[in-house]
This record gives C-alpha cells, structure tokens and sequence, in this order.
C-alpha cells in the first residue's frame, strides 16, 4: 500500500470514527459530517455519501482490478479493527441489542446502537465486510456490489428518508 493511500485511509477511518473525546461531547455524528459532507452543506447526501464510499472502494482494492478479493478483504478488517482499536480502547461490533442493521431490543449479535459507539461508524463498517457487500457470496466483492451496498446503508442511515444524513438521523 502506498503512502498516499495509507494516510488518506487513516484520514477517512479517523473521520468515521472519532475521537473518545468528540464521542464522549456527542460530536462524533458532527465529526462524520464534517468528513463526509462534501459541499460543506452541514448534510451528507446520497451523492456525497457515495462519493466517500467510493473513496474507500478504490483505497481497499489494491491491486485496482475492480474487486475487494479474499486478500483484501482481509486488509481491510484489519484497518477498521486497528483504527477502532486506536480510538476507542476496542469498542467495536459485538453484542449488542438489536438485530441486523438498525435500532432494535432484541438479544444477540446486532450492530445496533447498544451501548457502544454512536453515530454511523459501526454501521458503516459493518458495510465493509463480504457478510453485508457480498451478495453473491462468492468470496469477492465487486464494485457494483460495493455500489448496492452503499444504497442499502445509506438508507438504513437516512432515518426520516429525506435524502441526507443529518443530527435528525442519529438521535442528536
């Protein structure tokens, strides 16, 4: 991985993730925003949503052939762990209460919003995985997938479904 391309990495991971101290203030949603609004708007569209997902396609596939492949794939749960691990002491996906991907009670593994890390982080990286983007379950994941999957998450993180992600979608 080149230079650019880990430090750009880290940037994006940094910006979904927060700090423990942005996150203890509520601000880790203001901190994604900031990251991932790309007209500087105070929302994150559909557009730039996409746009900052595609970002991080082009980041993990590697070898720039238009698939996130077993290797890859690989690379990138580490990234995630290693940055969660770095910003927040291990909080990351685990138990928690919910099931599948939103805000639920029930028991079991969930990425729902226990009492964990808020705002869209865990979500999103949740997204980052064969077990969400892998549709076709043959090992690798393509960009059209990887496209898919961004329309899915988007929408499960547009709370009010008005096209943007703001504090209204987050509970702040």
């Amino acid at each position: 991985m080149t230079t650019a391309k880990t430090l750009t990495l880290a940037f994006l991971a940094l910006g979904i993730l927060g700090t423990p101290a942005v996150a203890q203030r509520g601000g880790q949603m203001m901190e994604f925003v900031s990251e991932w609004d790309m007209n500087g708007d105070g929302t994150v569209t559909r557009d730039d949503f996409a746009t900052r997902r595609g970002d991080q396609f082009e980041m993990f596939d590697l070898n720039g052939d238009g698939a996130i492949d077993a290797d890859e794939q690989t690379n990138m749960a580490e990234t995630i762990a290693g940055m969660q691990e770095v910003n927040h002491g291990g909080q990351g996906h685990g138990q928690g209460q919910g099931q599948g991907m939103g805000q639920g009670h029930g028991q079991g593994q969930g990425m729902g919003q226990g009492g964990g890390q808020r705002g869209p982080g865990p979500r999103i990286h949740a997204a980052m995985t064969a077990a969400y983007a892998d549709t076709d379950q043959d090992g690798v994941i393509t960009r059209a997938e990887w496209d898919a999957a961004t329309e899915r998450l988007f929408a499960d993180l547009d709370r009010n479904g008005d096209g943007q992600m703001g504090p209204a979608d987050f509970g702040h």
